[in-house]
C-alpha cells in the first residue's frame, strides 16, 4: 500500500444487519452502493456479519470485512472495537447505521437515527429491543455528527435525546432503482406463483412493512372489513413477522375477511415492484415511521398512495398521497373506496407520486452523507 492510500480516510460502514433484517439492511446496501459510485479520497470498509451472503457491498473498491460480533448483541459496544483494532486498515471514521455505536474507539463517529419509536411508543417494542436502543442516546451524543433520515426524526432527536442541533444533519432516503413500473403480464405470473387470483377477483390493496405494532395493521384489517361490504377487493400484506405481532392475527380473525386478506411474508424487490405497479391502492396506516420508504417505492412504481399523517409521512408524501389520521378505520375504509372507485383521483395520485418519487435519490443521499463524513473528520 503506497503513501497516498495510507493518507486516504477509511470510512467503515457497519452493515452487520445485512442478512438479519430488512429495512435498515437495505439502507446499508443502497447507501454503500451509492457511496461506492462517487468520487473522492475516501476508502470504504464494509463490516459484514456472519450471516452475510457471498457477494460484495459498496462496489469493487470497497474492503469487505467479516466480524464475529453479531448485530444487537448486548456486548457489541465493547467487543466490536476490539475486532476493528485487530486488523488493518483501522477506520478513520465509523458510521453506525442502526442508532447504536461502540462505546469506545479512536475513530470519529457518525450515527444514523431512523426513528425514535422506542422512546415515543415503547409499547410497540419488545423488552429486548428497548434495552438495545436505550444506548442510542449515548451513542448520538458521543458522535461527531448524527444523520436523521427525516426532519421529524431530527426534531425528535434534539428534543428527546438532548442533541445539539448543530451536529444533526437530515439526509433523506430514496426508493431503490429496481422500483419502476412493471408490465401487466408480470403481475399475472407472480399471482400464479404465489397462488393468488389477481386476474378476476377485483382490485387489490397493498400493504408493505414488518408486522409489528407501530404499523397499525389491526386498524387496516378493520377498515378492510368495512370496505368489503361495498367493494369486492383483496388485501395483500407483505412483510416479515415482527415482535408483538399476535394482535394482528387476532384482528384478522375478528375482521371476518378470511382469505380476502392474505399474509404473503417477505418478498424480493422485483416481486414487490410488480405488486406496487398494479395495486389499486397502496396503504400505510402507521402510528409512527422514521421515514416511510414504502411510500416512495409505491409512488415510483405508479401505485396511488393512502398513508397516515403521523411522523414524517407528510414530509415524504407531500401532496402526492391522501393523508389520514391513524385512528379512524371508517375514514380509512372511505379513502380506499374513493381511490378504488374514482379513476380520475387514482390517476392524479399516480402522476403526482411519480413526480414526488423522483425528488429523492440515493446519489443525492450519498453526496450528502459524504459531506457529513468530511465534517465529522474535521470536527
Amino acid at each position: 500500500m503506497n503513501g497516498d492510500e495510507l493518507r486516504r480516510p477509511v470510512i467503515a460502514l457497519d452493515a452487520r444487519l445485512v442478512g438479519y433484517a430488512a429495512g435498515i439492511a437495505r439502507y446499508a446496501v443502497l447507501l454503500a452502493e451509492a457511496l461506492g459510485q462517487g468520487d473522492g479520497p475516501e476508502r470504504y470498509l464494509i463490516l459484514r456479519g456472519r450471516r452475510a451472503k457471498a457477494g460484495r457491498i459498496g462496489g469493487a473498491g470497497a474492503i469487505q470485512r467479516q466480524v464475529v460480533t453479531p448485530p444487537h448483541h448486548r456486548l457489541e459496544r465493547w467487543s466490536l472495537p476490539i475486532e476493528l483494532l485487530a486488523k488493518r486498515p483501522t477506520p478513520s471514521l465509523l458510521h453506525s447505521l442502526d442508532h447504536v455505536a461502540p462505546a469506545w474507539g479512536p475513530w470519529r463517529s457518525v450515527v444514523t437515527l431512523h426513528d425514535l419509536a422506542f422512546l415515543l411508543y415503547p409499547q410497540t417494542h419488545s423488552a429486548a429491543s428497548r434495552a438495545y436502543y436505550a444506548a442510542a442516546g449515548d451513542s448520538a451524543r458521543r458522535a461527531e455528527r448524527v444523520i436523521a433520515v427525516s426532519q421529524r426524526t431530527a426534531s425528535d432527536a434534539v428534543r428527546l435525546l438532548g442533541l445539539d442541533p448543530a451536529r444533526v444533519r437530515v439526509v433523506h432516503e430514496a426508493a431503490a432503482p429496481v422500483f419502476t413500473p412493471r408490465h401487466r403480464e408480470d403481475v399475472l405470473a407472480l399471482g400464479d406463483r404465489l397462488g393468488l387470483n389477481l386476474q378476476s377477483s377485483g382490485p387489490y390493496i397493498l400493504f408493505v412493512g414488518t408486522l409489528q405494532p407501530r404499523k397499525n395493521v389491526p386498524l387496516l384489517l378493520e377498515a378492510f372489513g368495512l370496505l368489503r361490504r361495498q367493494i369486492d377487493a383483496q388485501l395483500l400484506l407483505v412483510g416479515a413477522r415482527g415482535w408483538l405481532d399476535e394482535p394482528i392475527f387476532e384482528a384478522h380473525a375478528k375482521a371476518g375477511v378470511g382469505d380476502a386478506a392474505r399474509f404473503l411474508g417477505p418478498l424480493g424487490e422485483d416481486d414487490l415492484a410488480v405488486l406496487y405497479s398494479h395495486a389499486g391502492v397502496f396503504v400505510l396506516p402507521s402510528l409512527y415511521e422514521g421515514f416511510g420508504l414504502p411510500v416512495l417505492e409505491a409512488m415510483a412504481c405508479g401505485a396511488p398512495v393512502v398513508c397516515s399523517n403521523a411522523g414524517p409521512l407528510p414530509e415524504v408524501a407531500d401532496d402526492a398521497a391522501l393523508l389520514l389520521p391513524p385512528e379512524d378505520p371508517g375514514a380509512w375504509a372511505r379513502a380506499m373506496s374513493r381511490v378504488l372507485s374514482d379513476a380520475q383521483l387514482a390517476g392524479t395520485l399516480r402522476q403526482n407520486g411519480f413526480t414526488r418519487a423522483k425528488a429523492f435519490s440515493w446519489q443525492h443521499a450519498a453526496v450528502a452523507t459524504r459531506e457529513v463524513y468530511r465534517e465529522a473528520l474535521l470536527a
